[in-house]
């Protein structure tokens, strides 16, 4: 299991940390740990599994259309 702080998060999305606040706040974050009320931890497979199944696969239009 590799760990990962707000901070560590924020730097592998490209996002700032108010951001990943954001995100916590609106519920749609990967899973995390609660260590203590300040300290917020995400597991590293948890976060590549959330960002998967964020991924969309655009629609090919057809000819008709």
């Amino acid at each position: 299991m590799q760990l990962m702080s707000i901070e560590d998060l924020a730097v592998y999305l490209g996002d700032s940390k108010r951001t990943i606040y954001k995100y916590i706040a609106s519920g749609d974050c990967p899973p995390y740990m609660r260590i203590s009320a300040k300290n917020i931890k995400f597991d590293r497979a948890d976060v590549d599994a959330w960002l998967e199944s964020k991924k969309v696969i655009p629609q090919q239009k057809s000819r008709n259309e």
